[in-house]
């Protein structure tokens, strides 16, 4: 670790969540891999995302713009055309139309399908103009500021949300919608910090807090974690009604 991120990691206003993120980045490594879309590629893969492994989601989302050329495309696109390219996509059905709204919102209001005005508002002017889009939700949106923009703001998705939950740092009834900003309010106020946090905790959730299986035996953190101990075995004690065999 160097000194710029020892500063950072001084930073925490969670002590407890800063050392069990420093324990995940000595096992995964320091997560530094921005995203290279534009805000309107990182929403519209993110919206593909959902559900989705990455692989697919890239499959659908190159099929799009292969078939159609543009968002512009995609937007002039029958909902049943739109449907069939992205159908590696799970609940292509459900996600087309949605897709194709929030297209023809935005070129409606800006002439073309980009985002690009969103750098000249602030996290939360820009954060208010996602939120309003067609299909847009906060996941979605932080995706678009912290991936594509580098801006200060939480992606909290299935994995990072019940990692941390069954940890014990957020509680057994707090949403992933309310999520973001306890976590956040946990975190430095620093768009780097808050990327690698998200990717390791991401990635535990991914290959080791999995859903059905969690690999309690296998995690870096079990030792201090709410979900390990509970599921530990209670220690054997020697019957005291009992002489000895």
């Amino acid at each position: 670790m160097n000194d710029e991120q020892r500063t950072v990691r001084s930073a925490y206003p969670h002590p407890r969540l800063e050392r069990l993120t420093a324990t995940l980045e000595g096992v995964y490594g320091r997560q530094v891999r921005w995203s290279r879309k534009s805000p309107m590629d990182q929403l519209i893969a993110t919206m593909l995302s959902q559900r989705t492994t990455y692989a697919d989601e890239r499959t659908a989302f190159e099929n799009l713009l292969a078939r159609f050329g543009s968002w512009e495309g995609v937007a002039a696109a029958e909902v049943a055309d739109i449907e069939a390219e992205i159908r590696t996509s799970r609940y292509p059905e459900v996600k087309a139309p949605r897709i194709r709204e929030l297209l023809r919102t935005v070129i409606a209001r800006h002439g073309s399908a980009t985002l690009d005005h969103l750098y000249e508002l602030d996290l939360a002017e820009a954060n208010a103009y996602l939120r309003a889009l067609p299909g847009v939700g906060p996941k979605s949106a932080t995706f678009v500021q912290l991936f594509s923009m580098r801006r200060p703001v939480l992606p909290v998705d299935t994995h990072v949300h019940r990692s941390t939950q069954r940890v014990g740092i957020i509680g057994p009834k707090v949403s992933e919608a309310k999520a973001h900003d306890l976590l956040l309010a946990m975190l430095p106020e620093d768009s780097a910090e808050i990327l690698n946090f998200h990717k390791l905790w991401f990635k535990l959730g991914q290959r080791v807090c999995r859903y059905r299986h969690p690999d309690c035996g296998r995690c870096p953190i079990s030792g201090d974690c709410d979900h390990a101990r509970a599921r530990a075995p209670e220690p054997r004690t020697s019957d005291p009604g009992r002489g000895n065999p």
